[in-house]
């Protein structure tokens, strides 16, 4: 169930708040915690079980972990727990990579393949494992309290906002707010507002310019020259910018509906000046957790610079395996690794040289190019995709790609750009009047919930890329 389709914006959402307002306060969270099931249940259906079991995973481990004696036996325990939850990430997530890998050199080898059904990828299993993990790290540290509760620890998990494409929401940042939060019309407006901003993200910006790239990274490669395929790769960075920020800000404005207060997941990533800080932009919650659990204990950046790239090409090398189970996620880590390395060791100092806005162009164009890899699942289509970017002929007058760049394609693609940096940001600053400007506000969010439902009503096409990692 999707945060933009119709059942969910005027069936599933509206049944929520009803009765979640309706309850008595304590109450509420079994209210959150029905509905968050139900809404995993509705797509997953018998995965709503592997969920279940990840949460007695996860509960049971911090319990033991809060209660050992010593801290041999809460390190024990902690292992047992991280293992048990990496275990059942591997099997449902990367068991089909493994096995079509093995079978793919067993008949170069002339050895017997694997015979086996192929294993359906749960929707969120990423997202959820690393919340249950976080929640077991931060109780051994000593950061959080071990959730004594196991319906509270299971609406952390499971909690809707957030369960299927994130933000990545560490325990220690809403334990209080579980047990209490205060909600008020302000609070619950900007939730509002801040789900439309992301509701047409989606389906005005992001989902008219993947059109493109969509079509583009299916033409046939002796179709293919510089110009569709480098605007396919500008194209497909647009799209996943505003289908995930989008995502993102509907997550927290759902969370600001129910009185949660999210961190922020992106803060205008294309403004870096280099790969390293946009890193510090971009999904931020993922940067965070691979920096807090991954990073800073293999050392950071304490042990000399070789030990600093090592760990970073460590953190890279998970992330895009985190992404998915595909060879093109394993070079997606590897790219973004060398981009961080080469700017450790030069480039930075070279890029301190350029203009910011040319420093910005590199950010973007680094950041499209590795977005390729999100879009092409099969390793020789991608390098021919590659070389296509050097192919200088002329583009074909008679492409059916005609058909879908029109002028109004033109005007999202361009609009979206611009509202990539802090342009309406920039805009509604100016004006000093704080009540014209909230009336201002509230009129551009009326106006854009009513073209995202007119053109959810009119279009079937909704897809959402992050709902496969």
């Amino acid at each position: 169930m999707l945060f933009s389709s119709p059942i969910f914006l005027f069936w599933f959402l509206p049944m929520v708040l009803f009765c979640y307002y309706v309850a008595a306060k304590p109450y509420r969270n079994w209210i959150l915690l029905f509905f968050s099931l139900l809404f995993y249940g509705w797509g997953e259906g018998k995965m709503l079980t592997l969920m279940l079991v990840s949460v007695l995973i996860n509960y049971f481990s911090g319990m033991g972990i809060a209660d050992a004696k010593t801290l041999q036996l809460k390190k024990r325990i902690l292992f047992i727990g991280i293992a048990a939850n990496l275990l059942l990430l591997i099997y449902f997530k990367y068991a089909n990579f493994f096995i079509s890998n093995y079978n793919f050199a067993a008949a170069q080898l002339d050895f017997n393949p694997i015979i086996w059904d192929k294993i359906i990828l749960p929707l969120g299993i990423s997202f959820y494992t690393f919340h249950g993990m976080s929640y077991m790290i931060d109780v051994f540290r000593g950061h959080s309290q071990a959730q004594r509760n196991p319906l509270k620890l299971a609406l952390y998990i499971s909690f809707f906002p957030q369960l299927i494409a994130g933000p990545i929401i560490r325990y220690k940042d809403v334990e209080h707010q579980i047990d209490d939060r205060t909600i008020d019309l302000e609070l619950f407006a900007s939730g509002v507002k801040r789900f439309i901003i992301g509701l047409a993200k989606k389906v005005l910006i992001a989902n008219m310019v993947g059109r493109v790239p969509d079509f583009i990274f299916k033409m046939p490669v002796s179709e293919l020259n510089a110009y569709w395929s480098w605007l396919g790769v500008f194209a497909v960075g647009i799209q996943l910018y505003f289908d995930f920020s989008g995502y993102s800000d509907m997550a927290i404005g759902l969370g600001r509906m129910f009185g949660f207060k999210f961190l922020e997941n992106f803060n205008y990533p294309f403004i870096s000046q280099s790969m390293r800080e946009f890193w510090t932009r971009w999904h931020i919650s993922l940067s965070n957790w691979f920096r807090d659990y991954v990073y800073l204990p293999l050392g950071g950046n304490k042990k000399g610079k070789l030990q600093t790239i090592l760990n970073l090409w460590i953190v890279f090398l998970l992330v895009g395996i985190w992404h998915g189970a595909n060879w093109s996620f394993v070079i997606f880590g590897i790219y973004h690794g060398l981009l961080l390395t080469l700017e450790r060791f030069g480039l930075s100092k070279i890029l301190n040289w350029i203009p910011r806005p040319m420093r910005s162009i590199y950010v973007f164009i680094a950041y499209a190019l590795g977005d390729i890899l999100y879009s092409i699942d099969d390793i020789h289509h991608l390098a021919a995709y590659f070389h296509s970017l050097f192919i200088f002929n002329t583009p074909d007058p008679y492409s059916r790609i005609h058909l879908y760049l029109t002028k109004e394609w033109y005007f999202v693609f361009f609009t979206g750009i611009l509202l990539s940096i802090p342009t309406a940001e920039f805009i509604f600053n100016k004006i000093k009047n704080e009540t014209k400007k909230q009336w201002i506000e509230t009129g551009v969010v009326l106006i854009l919930f009513v073209l995202a439902s007119s053109e959810l009503a009119n279009s079937s096409y909704n897809p959402f890329i992050y709902f496969r990692f």
